[in-house]
């Protein structure tokens, strides 16, 4: 879930409970202040509860209303649900993601051509939507091994998200150069099925990911794929 929205809540939350404890004290502080006074002056001021609690609720809807309509707008014009889920760059990144950006940074100039530290970099920089740049570590990577299969993966996945999507000539030949190299490589399998059920190509969806079960040497999380390939197989079946 987006972290800004998180946050958000969270200042909501906490603003609208400490306005409802000042509401239900609001009362007994004035009541006892109705008490002091009738002692002291031998006053008959009666203040009715009706309009403390009128006078109150008026402060309360406008206070609660103001937080309210901060929120919103903030969240507008920095969070903007309708862009939560898409492969857009978004540099506006979870903070953990971002310490590990730096991380991998770090790495890549203490170890300068080290294929593993620049794939962690790669990969980082892919969940962070930062496409152009993982193309550019991999690309590095790439000329020290032109042979590196998940590099080549990596780099056929972050050309199809920087396209929008889209799989081109280009990203074909990088496609096909991965499988040549190794015929069940984790990312290059996992685009083509990934973009196949887009596409509402079941079947060649779960061709691929059959093929990805397959793959002995990378990890990944098997019952993700096996829950992925029942959800196609049921929408092989005609309603």
């Amino acid at each position: 879930m987006n972290t800004l929205l998180i946050s958000i809540s969270i200042i909501l939350l906490l603003s609208l409970g400490w306005i409802l404890c000042h509401h239900l004290m609001y009362g007994d502080d004035l009541a006892e202040l109705e008490k002091e006074v009738g002692h002291f002056f031998g006053s008959n001021i009666n203040i009715e509860s009706k309009n403390v609690e009128k006078n109150n609720s008026y402060h309360l809807g406008v206070i609660g209303l103001f937080f309210i309509c901060a929120s919103v707008s903030l969240y507008l014009l920095i969070g903007s649900y309708q862009y939560l889920d898409s492969a857009k760059v978004d540099y506006n990144i979870d903070y953990l993601l971002v310490a590990d950006i730096n991380k991998g940074q770090k790495l890549a100039e203490e170890n300068p051509g080290d294929p593993l530290v620049l794939l962690g970099l790669a990969q980082s920089y892919i969940d962070g939507g930062m496409y152009k740049d993982a193309l550019g570590i991999l690309e590095q990577l790439l000329t020290i091994d032109s042979e590196n299969a998940q590099a080549l993966g990596l780099k056929a996945t972050s050309m199809y998200y920087r396209d929008d999507r889209v799989i081109t000539m280009d990203t074909s030949l990088v496609i096909a150069r991965a499988l040549t190299l190794h015929h069940e490589e984790l990312n290059t399998r996992l685009l083509i099925a990934n973009d196949a059920y887009l596409k509402g190509n079941y079947q060649k969806a779960i061709n691929n990911w059959n093929i990805v079960l397959t793959n002995k040497v990378q990890s990944f999380n098997r019952d993700a794929i096996y829950f992925a390939i029942d959800k196609s197989k049921k929408k092989l079946i005609p309603s």
